[in-house]
C-alpha cells in the first residue's frame, strides 16, 4: 500500500473494528443456543427414555407375576397333589387344565411370550409351546427369579427368560422342589416398543446388552449399530448418561439408561443437524451478510480513496514540492468533482508563488552586487591613495626597484578586484589577491610578515569572490598596525568534513571572550553604524548562500598572540571536477 493511503486504511479499519465484534458476539450467542438446545435435548431424551425404560420394565415385571398367580393357581396345586397320591389318571386331567391356564396367563399379556411349569418329579415340562421338552441342564444353569438374554440356536431366535423355583428359596436348598416356572419373551416385543418410540422421536433408539448384543428396531438393522455398540462399551457406560459421537456417518447426541432387570442399557440417539440445522442456516446467513457489509464498506472506502483522499493527497504532494523550493510543480490530475476547482486555484496559486520568489530572488542579488559594490568602492579609493602616496615617496628617494614591485602588486590588485563579472572565482585567485594585498602593505609598514599556506586541491576550489581580502586587511588594520614591533599574518586551509575552511591569524593584542562574544551577536544581528562593513558583509554572504554552518568564526589564535578568523562554507566543487584536478 503506498504511503499516501493512511486515511484508507484507518477507514477499513474502523469497518473491521464496528463489524467483527458483531460477529464476535453472534458467535457467543449462537454457541449459548447450540448449549441450551443441546441442554433442553438433553433432558427430553432423558424424560423420553425413562418413560420406555418404565413400559418396557412394567411389561417384563407383569410377565414375571404371571409365575406367582400360577404357583398359587388351582389347576397347578391339584396336579402337585396328584403327584404326591401317585394318582396318574388325575394327573393327565390336571395337566390338561394347567396348560389351559398357561394358555390364559400367556394370552393376558401385552408380550408375546411363552410359559412353561418344570415338574422335577416327573422329568416333565408343561408349556405353551409344543416344541419345548425337559431338559435338566436349562434348570442347572438357570438364575432363580432373574431374567437373562439368550442368543438362540441355528434354529431359534433369540430371547428373554426368566426361571422361578416353587418353593422360591428352594434351589440348592434343603427344600422339596414342587414345580419350576419358566417366562420368555421374544425380542420382537422391544423391537416393537422401538419402533412406536422412533415414531415420536427424531432419532434412533436400540438396547445394549451388557454381553455386547444389539437389539434395534428391526433385525435387520441389528448389525448396523454393532460398531457404535462396542465403542460404547469400550468408553464404559454408567447407569444415566450422556456423550456425543460418531453414528451412522454423522456427528449425534447420545443418550442412555440402565435397566437392571434385562441387564442391558436403553440407548437413543439423535444427529446433531436434526436440532442444530436451523440454527447452523441462520449463522452461515449472517456470516454472508457480514462479508457482504465488510465488502460493501470497503468498496465505499476505495470511493471515498479515489474522491477524497487521492486528490487531497495530490495537494499534499504539491505542498511537499512547494516546502522544497520547487515552485513550478502543477497537478496535472483531474478528478470531475469538487476538488478539480480546488487543484486549478493550487496551480494558479503556485505560479503566482514561483512569479513572486524569482522577482525576490532576483531583487535580492541586484542587493548583493550593490553591496558588494559598496564594499569595493569603500576598499579601493582610500587604500589606492596610500599607495600612490607610498610610491610618491620612493620616488623622491630613488627607490625604482621598490616602485617596480609596489605598482606589480598594485595592478594585480586592482585587476582583480575590478572585474566583477565573474562572481565565483578560484580560492587561488582570492589568495593571489591576499598576497598583492600583503606584500603592498610589507612595502608601506616594513614590518609585516606573511605566510599563505593553502593546500594545493583547495586553491582550484570555487569560492564567493572577496570573501579572504576584507578578513584579511581586518587583521592589517586592527591587529598588526596598532601592534608595536612587526607583526605576523598566518592564512592556512583545510577540508573538514564536506567544509572548505580557511583560518587568517595575526599577531596583535587580541579580544577578550566577552568581547568575542558581543563581536559575535553583532554579525548576527542587521548592520548598523557600530557594525563593521567588512567582516559583517563575509559572514552574512557566506550564511545566505550556503546556510546554517557557514559564516565566520572568532577565536583567540594558538600560535600568535592575536586572533584566528576561520571562514566555513560547504565545498561546491563537483566530483568530476575534482577527480580532473587530482589527476
Amino acid at each position: 500500500m503506498k504511503r499516501n493511503r493512511p486515511i484508507f486504511l484507518k477507514i477499513n479499519l474502523v469497518i473491521l473494528i464496528l463489524l467483527i465484534p458483531a460477529v464476535i458476539l453472534y458467535t457467543y450467542f449462537s454457541r449459548t443456543s447450540f448449549e441450551v438446545i443441546d441442554k433442553q435435548m438433553s433432558e427430553y431424551n432423558e424424560s423420553q427414555l425413562l418413560f420406555l425404560k418404565s413400559q418396557i420394565e412394567s411389561n417384563a415385571e407383569r410377565l414375571s407375576f404371571s409365575s406367582s398367580v400360577l404357583a398359587r393357581d388351582s389347576s397347578i396345586l391339584d396336579l402337585q397333589r396328584s403327584l404326591l397320591t401317585k394318582d396318574y389318571y388325575g394327573m393327565i386331567d390336571f395337566q390338561t387344565q394347567v396348560k389351559e391356564k398357561l394358555y390364559l396367563q400367556s394370552f393376558s399379556s401385552n408380550w408375546t411370550n411363552s410359559l412353561s411349569v418344570y415338574l422335577p418329579d416327573i422329568a416333565t415340562r408343561i408349556s405353551t409351546n409344543p416344541n419345548d421338552s425337559y431338559n435338566e441342564s436349562d434348570l442347572d444353569a438357570a438364575d432363580n427369579g432373574k431374567w437373562r438374554f439368550q442368543p438362540g440356536n441355528a434354529g431359534e431366535t433369540p430371547y428373554y427368560q426368566l426361571f422361578i423355583w416353587d418353593p422360591y428359596f428352594s434351589k440348592n436348598g434343603s427344600l422339596t422342589v414342587n414345580a419350576v416356572f419358566e417366562v420368555r419373551f421374544g425380542l420382537d416385543n422391544i423391537r416393537k416398543m422401538l419402533q412406536h418410540y422412533k415414531l415420536e422421536s427424531p432419532g434412533n433408539s436400540f438396547l445394549l446388552t451388557s454381553s455386547g448384543r444389539v437389539i434395534s428396531n428391526s433385525a435387520a438393522g441389528d448389525a448396523g449399530y454393532e460398531a457404535a455398540g462396542v465403542v460404547l462399551m469400550k468408553e464404559g457406560l454408567s447407569e444415566t448418561g450422556h456423550r456425543s459421537m460418531k453414528m451412522d456417518g454423522q456427528q449425534a447426541y447420545v443418550s442412555y439408561v440402565w435397566l437392571p432387570g434385562l441387564d442391558a442399557w436403553l440407548i437413543d440417539y439423535v444427529p446433531l443437524n436434526v436440532f442444530h440445522a436451523p440454527i447452523i442456516e441462520s449463522r452461515n446467513l449472517f456470516y454472508i451478510s457480514m462479508l457482504a457489509l465488510i465488502i460493501l464498506g470497503f468498496a465505499a472506502s476505495w470511493l471515498l480513496y479515489l474522491h477524497v483522499q487521492k486528490p487531497i493527497s495530490f495537494i499534499i504532494k504539491g505542498l511537499k514540492h512547494f516546502e522544497m523550493g520547487d515552485y513550478s510543480y502543477r497537478i496535472g490530475k483531474r478528478f470531475h468533482n469538487e476538488f478539480d476547482y480546488m487543484l486549478q486555484r493550487f496551480n494558479d496559486m503556485g505560479k503566482e508563488i514561483q512569479h513572486l520568489i524569482q522577482n525576490v530572488y532576483e531583487e535580492q542579488n541586484r542587493s548583493r552586487l550593490a553591496t558588494l559594490k559598496q564594499l569595493q568602492s569603500q576598499i579601493n579609493p582610500h587604500f589606492l591613495y596610500n599607495c600612490l602616496s607610498f610610491i610618491a615617496g620612493c620616488a623622491k628617494v630613488g627607490h625604482t626597484d621598490t616602485i617596480k614591485e609596489m605598482a606589480y602588486h598594485l595592478g594585480g590588485y586592482y585587476r582583480y578586484t575590478t572585474r566583477v563579472e565573474n562572481q565565483m572565482p578560484l580560492l587561488k585567485e582570492e589568495a593571489d589577491l591576499v598576497r598583492h594585498y600583503l606584500q603592498i602593505y610589507s612595502y608601506r609598514l616594513e614590518r609585516i610578515d606573511f605566510n599563505i599556506d593553502i593546500p594545493s586541491d583547495l586553491m582550484d576550489e570555487p569560492v564567493m569572490r572577496l570573501i579572504l581580502q576584507p578578513v584579511v586587511e581586518n587583521a592589517v588594520m586592527h591587529g598588526i598596525e596598532p601592534t608595536p614591533g612587526r607583526g605576523t599574518v598566518l592564512v592556512t586551509g583545510h577540508r573538514e568534513s564536506g567544509w572548505t575552511v580557511l583560518r587568517i591569524e595575526d599577531s596583535g593584542g587580541g579580544m577578550t571572550g566577552p568581547e568575542i562574544e558581543a563581536y559575535m551577536r553583532r554579525l548576527n544581528q542587521p548592520m548598523d553604524e557600530h557594525t563593521g562593513c567588512g567582516l559583517w558583509n563575509v559572514h552574512q554572504r557566506l550564511k545566505q548562500r550556503f546556510g546554517d554552518g557557514a559564516g565566520i568564526s572568532i577565536e583567540p589564535s594558538k600560535r600568535l598572540s592575536g586572533l584566528c578568523v576561520a571562514l566555513r562554507w560547504k565545498s561546491e566543487r563537483r566530483d568530476d571536477d575534482a577527480a580532473a584536478i587530482a589527476s
